[in-house]
């Protein structure tokens, strides 16, 4: 309540202004890839290490659930849901999820569901990575320097495709490396439904899931 008592404050200034100046403005909930980075530096440096809010070294994007918890697609969505109403000039919702091709029923719950408590814009980030040197397809594992293929460390871009949701656009990070505190969100990103990736299992037997790593 009280992070959507700022939202809707911001909005009444930006009505109050569009009235007497005769501009429209608006609250914009996705910000430049920059600022994730560098207002969280800002932050620490004057307030210091405070946690929950600079323990990291990004802030979440937006209005969304911090990315290193762990909700189900229903309890994010719901918990994000009444922000976008007063962020007209742009917003996206979005969930993490493993592979679903085998289970398309799961993903169609999801979109019923946000549909139904009026979810505007919704991105649905599934794991697509791929390696042209070994074959692997899934999730990338994220490294210090950008993102490597976890069944033969390939991070070479001219041999591995990497598809992130950076804000509300999808990029390659390994092709274009990104700064980083926009990197370590990335990185920390857990997924919202269980499934094999995450999980992936190596050509040696063992199995790794990344993000109980960067929790």
């Amino acid at each position: 309540e009280f992070a959507l008592s700022i939202v809707k404050r911001m909005n009444e200034l930006c009505k109050q202004w569009s009235a007497v100046e005769g501009y429209h403005y608006s609250v914009y909930s996705t910000p430049a890839e920059s600022l994730t980075d560098r207002f969280n530096r800002m932050d620490k440096e004057k307030y210091g290490v405070i946690e929950g809010v600079t323990d990291h070294d990004f802030y979440t994007n937006s209005f969304h659930y911090p990315v290193w918890l762990q909700p189900t697609p229903m309890e994010k969505l719901t918990f994000e849901k009444d922000f976008p109403y007063y962020a007209s000039g742009g917003f996206i919702n979005y969930c993490e999820y493993p592979c679903l091709q085998d289970n398309p029923k799961a993903l169609e719950a999801v979109w019923d569901y946000a549909y139904n408590i009026g979810i505007g814009y919704l991105g649905t980030n599934t794991p697509i990575d791929h390696c042209f040197v070994c074959g692997f397809q899934g999730d990338f594992e994220p490294t210090d320097e950008g993102f490597k293929c976890p069944e033969c460390g390939n991070s070479d871009p001219d041999k591995c495709n990497v598809t992130k949701r950076t804000c509300g656009y999808l990029g390659n990070p390994v092709q274009r490396p990104m700064v980083h505190g926009r990197h370590e969100e990335i990185s920390h990103r857990v997924k919202h439904m269980s499934g094999e990736t995450g999980r992936v299992t190596l050509a040696d037997g063992e199995t790794r899931e990344w993000f109980e790593e960067t929790r």
